[in-house]
């Protein structure tokens, strides 16, 4: 009785078990990066481009196999389902790294696209998110000769994992972009993703968004400024005039901070103050440097700076846009919870910025 009750507790809990669905690599068709755009003949509707990786046989071999399918519909989900009809094997997301938003369908509403990367079951939440110009579709068409995976190129430069350019903004994953579209006081930045040619590609600007849309773009000097006061050490270099001449100084290290000044009966300011340690880079003067020289070199870098990191915040401010987290820094620092973010919406509306920028060129750089 006992082996009989035992077999029979056995088949019960074998009843739930199912068979294992997992498909082989040769059946699967892997979806590196995705392109969302605005459909061209009809602006109410999505069109959806999936850059694919077909997996290869040996993996020293360099040869790249890159297929690339466009359709359009009105929701992602069901973009993708009809996808799956012109295609002969499963498409995965796992592998899926970058999502890119047309700037067309950047500037009307990104939120369905941003829904669907969170919900989608198999794509990655640190994937990276950008803006593409003029279209998601014509970035991913684009095929540097130095990519050796699919979409790889773009995924370098966005990660910094490759070059480190000044001039990217730092990475923009699919859970921090949905944080900040959901979020009080903090607003996303991304990078724009621009074609040159049909090998080439510009990541140098930046795009400013509301909680919904892209609203103001950012040129390269002043997206090079926004990462200069997000980012702790940045690798740059900047230019500076002084008696006429032209000098070009490398920052070996760097630091921004800020705080929000609310005078009682005065106008509320952000007091940002900038460290920077430098040393020189190229000289068009020819002259020997001595110890003076570079103090008065220090001072002009600073007050120039302080001109340019001005400008650029005014514009985002009048972009009324928050990509450094100026409210959320206040609501952090103020405990009237009921109150605190109506406060906040009215002090920004008359904010100004005070900069302070310290430059010190201590080295003349190397001279052989």
């Amino acid at each position: 009785m006992n082996r009989i009750l035992c077999i029979l507790l056995i088949l019960l809990l074998i009843l739930p078990l199912q068979g294992c669905k997992f498909k082989d690599i040769d059946l699967k068709l892997f979806v590196m990066a995705v392109g969302i755009d605005e459909a061209e003949n009809n602006p109410n509707k999505l069109s959806v481009t999936l850059k694919i990786a077909i997996p290869q046989g040996d993996p020293k071999k360099a040869e790249e196999q890159v297929q690339i399918i466009t359709e359009e519909g009105d929701t992602i989900a069901e973009i993708v389902r009809v996808m799956k009809s012109r295609i002969d094997k499963e498409l995965d997301f796992g592998h899926c790294k970058a999502v890119l938003f047309g700037e067309k369908y950047a500037r009307k509403n990104i939120r369905e696209a941003a829904d669907w990367t969170m919900r989608r079951r198999d794509i990655q939440l640190t994937i990276y998110t950008a803006v593409a110009r003029p279209s998601a579709k014509e970035v991913l068409n684009v095929q540097p000769v130095t990519e050796r995976i699919p979409a790889n190129s773009i995924l370098l430069a966005l990660s910094k994992d490759g070059t480190e350019s000044p001039f990217i903004v730092p990475p923009a994953f699919a859970y921090v972009l949905q944080r900040r579209i959901d979020e009080r006081g903090a607003d996303p930045i991304l990078a724009l993703v621009e074609k040159k040619s049909d090998q080439e590609f510009l990541i140098n600007k930046s795009y400013l968004f509301d909680k919904s849309k892209a609203v103001t773009e950012l040129e390269p000097e002043e997206t090079r400024i926004y990462n200069l006061l997000s980012l702790k050490n940045l690798k740059t270099s900047l230019n500076v005039d002084y008696q006429g001449l032209k000098y070009a100084y490398n920052i070996e290290k760097s630091s921004a901070k800020y705080k929000i000044i609310t005078p009682t009966n005065g106008t509320p300011y952000i007091e940002y103050k900038i460290k920077i340690l430098a040393e020189v880079e190229e000289s068009h003067s020819g002259d020997i440097f001595n110890e003076k020289l570079l103090r008065d070199l220090s001072a002009a870098a600073g007050n120039q700076l302080n001109e340019r990191v001005e400008r650029t915040l005014s514009k985002i401010h009048q972009a009324k846009c928050d990509p450094l987290g100026w409210g959320l820094r206040y609501q952090s620092r103020h405990w009237n919870n009921s109150e605190e973010w109506k406060e906040w919406e009215d002090l920004s509306e008359r904010l100004e910025f005070h900069v302070k920028c310290d430059v010190d060129i201590k080295y003349t750089g190397m001279v052989r």
